[in-house]
C-alpha cells in the first residue's frame, strides 16, 4: 500500500513539474533575448530623452537584456514614431510617445504616416509634466481670476507666447482660452527659451510652459507662477494652486509620455513589458529622477493608456480646428 502511496505521490510531483515547465516555456520572451531598442523621437538632452533613459537601464535589468537608446528626431518627433509604427511587432522596438507626435500629430500633420490608435500597441503611461502659467515680474497679474479679469476688461488682448504654432504649450493656452472664456493673442517663438525670455522682459504678457524648463526661471525670481495646469498641484511647486483651483473648474494637462510597440504585438508580451514598467515606476529612485525632472511617474494600466490616447487625440484635433492652428 506505502510503495503504491509513494509511486502515486511521485506521479503526482511529476506532473506538478511538468505543469511548471510548460508554464515557463508559455511565459512571452520580449525580442527573444536579443537587444531591446527604446526609440526617442527627439535629440539628446531634453525632456523625452532623459526620460528615456531613466527608464533604460531599469527596464534591461528586469529583462535580463541589453536596451539601446536611439534617438531618431525631426518632424516634431514624427519620424521616429512612424519608425516604431512600421517595425516588426516582434517585442525589439519600443518608442516615446509624446503629446506632439501621438497626440497632437494627427490634426497637424494632414499626410501623416501613422494612425495614433490602429498602428500602436499601446504598453503604458510613463511620465506627466506639470505646466505652468506664468507672467513677467513687471506684471500687475497677481492670480489666475486677476488675469482673467484683466483679458476681459481690455480693449486690446492680452498676448500669449508659445514654443511654436502647433506646439504643446500653444494647444494648452488655447484651452485655457477655451475654458476661461477669454481670447489671447498668440505670439509663437522658436522655441520655449526666448518665449520666456520676452515674457520675463515684459515684451509679451504671459506663457504657458513645462515645469521643468520653468524652474530655474521661477527659483531666480524671473518669472512669476500662477497656477499650474494639472488637477493636483506640484510637489516642487506646492504653494502654486491648479488652474482648477483658481476659477477654471475641470482644467487638467500636462505633458505626458507614454511607452507604445508596433501594431500587431502579442498581447501577453505587451502585458509582460506594462508589468515590467509598472515595476521600474514605482521604485522610489526611479520617481526621485522623474522628480528632478519636474515630472510625475504615471504607473497604470494598458487599458488606462489606451483610453487617454483615444480622449486626448479627439480634445486635441477639437481645439486644433477650432483655434485654425496651423504649422509654422
Amino acid at each position: 500500500m506505502r510503495l503504491l502511496q509513494r509511486a502515486g505521490l511521485r506521479r503526482l510531483a511529476a506532473a506538478l513539474l511538468g505543469c511548471l515547465a510548460l508554464g515557463a516555456q508559455a511565459q512571452p520572451q520580449l525580442c527573444a533575448g536579443k537587444p531591446v531598442k527604446l526609440v526617442v523621437p527627439f535629440p539628446p538632452g531634453g525632456n523625452v530623452d532623459l526620460s528615456a533613459r531613466i527608464l533604460q537601464p531599469e527596464l534591461g535589468k528586469r529583462l535580463g537584456q541589453p536596451v539601446i537608446i536611439d534617438n531618431r528626431a525631426g518632424a516634431g518627433g514624427t519620424l521616429g514614431l512612424d519608425a516604431v509604427a512600421k517595425s516588426a511587432p516582434d517585442g525589439c522596438v519600443l518608442g516615446i510617445a509624446s503629446p506632439v507626435n501621438h497626440l497632437a500629430a494627427p490634426a497637424l500633420y494632414p499626410k501623416l504616416p501613422y494612425d495614433p490608435v490602429r498602428s500602436f500597441t499601446p504598453i503604458g503611461l510613463v511620465a506627466s509634466v506639470p505646466m505652468v502659467l506664468v507672467v513677467g515680474p513687471s506684471s500687475p497679474v497677481r492670480d489666475v481670476r486677476e488675469l482673467i479679469d484683466l483679458a476681459k476688461s481690455r480693449k486690446a488682448p492680452l498676448t500669449m507666447a508659445s514654443a511654436g504654432s502647433g506646439s504643446g504649450n500653444h494647444i494648452v493656452g488655447e484651452l485655457l482660452q477655451e475654458a476661461a472664456g477669454i481670447k489671447f493673442i498668440h505670439v509663437p517663438y522658436k522655441g520655449s527659451s526666448p518665449a520666456n525670455t520676452d515674457v520675463a522682459g515684459g515684451h509679451v504678457d504671459l506663457h504657458i510652459d513645462q515645469l521643468s524648463s520653468l524652474l530655474p526661471l521661477l527659483q531666480a525670481g524671473k518669472l512669476r507662477p500662477l497656477a499650474v495646469t494639472t488637477a493636483k498641484r506640484s510637489p516642487l511647486l506646492p504653494a502654486v494652486p491648479t488652474l482648477a483651483e483658481s476659477g477654471v473648474p475641470g482644467f487638467d494637462a500636462s505633458t505626458t509620455l507614454g511607452l507604445v510597440m508596433p501594431a500587431g504585438v502579442v498581447p501577453d508580451v505587451a502585458a509582460q513589458l506594462n508589468a515590467l514598467l509598472n515595476e521600474v515606476l514605482q521604485q522610489p529612485a526611479v520617481q526621485d529622477q522623474f522628480a528632478k525632472l519636474g515630472a510625475q511617474a504615471r504607473p497604470g494600466t494598458r487599458e488606462q493608456y489606451a483610453e487617454f490616447i483615444r480622449t486626448e487625440v479627439a480634445r486635441t484635433a477639437r481645439i486644433v480646428r477650432q483655434a485654425n492652428i496651423t504649422l509654422d
